[in-house]
């Protein structure tokens, strides 16, 4: 069998012994060959023979080689069979016609055979280069359009990541363009728990979510242990597929479908792994397809160390706001749980407010965000206080209770001369206006400008409400008790007058909660009636 073994060719003359005498030849080289005697014939048996060379008269009956030619080339599934045509007509117009109409190669008749054998050898491997060339620039292309997703999908990664405002988001985000950039089916991300001795599964694709909730790693075991430890991502492999590999990345062999783990890790610590498996297409992954998973873990551990931080310096600012907030708090401790209160009472009333009211295009997630952590700053003024007026055991005169009111200027002072050092931060803008205006009534008879309506900030109208309810149903040492109903009630009586009306409502749909809030955060049980509300907390 000669290197062209493979070749078929399909023969076309109406010289029975000529086909003959080339058949003969063309067996003995080792190539499949069929004939015939017309160009209609060998026309309909292309696609069931599929040669790869059609060795051709010019001059056959019906339709000549020429046209033959033209109808094997227009054809899109014939187009690529090599032509080579035999002609006894010597001069170059019929050549020149015969190369237009797309011919590879012709052979002037008389011939020698050894000649025709030499031309098809030449007019084959020329078709298997340029075959081969078609295949390479098809991988190439397909190279390419991969590498080229990879990074659009990388890019749209880090752009997600940017506007990504939750731990939650981040890991969807990482588990999705690990998913698009290497197609596989299982991706899991584990990270260390907050006394680091072991991993938990914080999120997880392709794993039943029993399973997710029950993962609980130790964080020096297995592969993921190695991993978080040595910060270097590892590859396994199946032994029957063992890939090379990068040099950069260590590899082991596994009998198991092919993994990643990669550490999710920062300049500052390392969060845990990012591990990857049941690819697809069954294949190993490749180097650049682990450059792409490195990338996307580098880019998402930044975003959850930095999402991190925002976490900790969140709850590091609400600490910080309520411990300011017991200030006033300490010298006055019969106030006791006051300032939890306040707070869970201001967001679920926000929380009903963005539900249904007047005011729900107004107040935001961040908003309610803000009025929880910004309440318990509201009476920060009292530090500036005398003891003997705060911390007095019976009622106020009323030059006393000019003093008391102080406090909201002085409370807003404070905060706007912080605020003038650092900028109109929101929270402190909003601490301000709760300090400032909490004592302000909507009718305008309130303390310390007189301001009314909608003059009075939406946060401090929230906060004036939730503060007197919570002193109403509150014992102080200067007054006792009232109940809930009671105290709903009298809320209620003050609509358009110390209230704003429109809080009204959404208080009355949530006032049994308040009233649970109430209960969970009691200094004590007491059910006396009610203070005047002029000179409540």
């Amino acid at each position: 069998m000669s290197e062209d073994s493979r070749a078929k060719i399909l023969l076309v003359d109406d010289d029975k012994e000529l086909t003959f005498i080339l058949r003969a030849h063309l067996v003995a080289a080792g190539y499949a060959v069929e004939e015939y005697h017309d160009a209609e014939s060998a026309i309909n048996a292309l696609p069931r023979f599929c040669p790869d060379i059609v060795v051709m008269d010019l001059g056959l009956p019906g339709i000549d080689g020429l046209e033959a030619t033209r109808r094997i080339k227009n054809n899109p599934d014939t187009a690529e069979i090599a032509i080579i045509i035999v002609t006894a007509r010597s001069d170059s117009d019929h050549v020149v016609l015969a190369l237009e109409a797309g011919a590879h190669e012709y052979v002037v008749k008389p011939f020698d055979v050894a000649e025709l054998l030499a031309r098809i050898r030449t007019v084959y491997r020329l078709r298997e280069a340029r075959r081969e060339l078609n295949h390479l620039n098809d991988e190439l292309a397909n190279k390419v359009e991969q590498r080229t997703a990879r990074l659009r999908c990388l890019y749209n990664f880090t752009r997600s990541l940017n506007e990504a405002d939750s731990r939650d988001e981040i890991l969807n985000l990482i588990i999705e363009a690990v998913r698009e950039a290497t197609g596989s089916e299982r991706v899991s991300i584990l990270l260390k728990s907050a006394d680091e001795t072991h991993f938990h599964c914080a999120k997880a694709t392709g794993i039943d979510d029993h399973v997710v909730d029950s993962i609980r790693v130790p964080i020096n075991d297995g592969i993921a242990g190695k991993v978080f430890a040595t910060g270097r991502t590892y590859i396994a492999n199946t032994l029957s597929d063992k890939a090379e590999g990068d040099a950069r990345y260590h590899s082991d062999s596994f009998i198991s479908t092919p993994l990643v783990a990669t550490s999710l890790m920062t300049s500052e610590e390392t969060l845990g792994v990012l591990s990857i498996t049941d690819k697809n297409d069954n294949n190993s992954f490749a180097p650049d397809e682990i450059e792409c998973i490195r990338s996307i873990a580098d880019s998402g551990a930044i975003a959850l160390h930095n999402q991190l931080r925002r976490e900790r310096l969140s709850e590091s600012i609400n600490v910080l706001l309520m411990t300011v907030g017991r200030l006033a708090e300490f010298r006055d401790n019969e106030t006791g749980s006051h300032l939890e209160r306040v707070r869970e009472y201001a967001k679920l009333l926000a929380e009903e407010l963005a539900a249904d009211s007047a005011y729900s295009n107004q107040i935001t997630q961040e908003f309610i965000n803000d009025l929880h952590r910004a309440a318990p700053m509201h009476d920060i003024g009292k530090v500036g206080i005398p003891d003997n007026i705060l911390c007095k055991p019976g009622k106020l005169t009323d030059e006393e209770f000019t003093l008391m009111k102080e406090h909201s200027r002085i409370g807003r002072d404070v905060l706007d001369s912080a605020m003038a050092k650092t900028g109109p931060v929101p929270i402190l803008r909003m601490c301000s206006e709760i300090a400032g205006s909490h004592h302000e009534r909507f009718d305008g008879r309130g303390y310390p400008n007189g301001i009314s309506g909608e003059d009075i900030p939406l946060s401090a109208r929230i906060i004036a409400l939730v503060d007197a309810y919570d002193a109403i149903t509150s014992k102080r040492r200067y007054k006792t008790a009232t109940d809930h109903d009671r105290g709903v009630e009298i809320v209620r009586s003050e609509s358009g007058k110390h209230f704003d009306p429109n809080l009204i409502e959404p208080f009355l749909r949530c006032a049994d909660r308040f009233d649970e809030i109430r209960r969970l955060h009691n200094d004590e049980d007491a059910s006396l009636p009610a203070p005047a509300l002029a000179h409540a907390d």
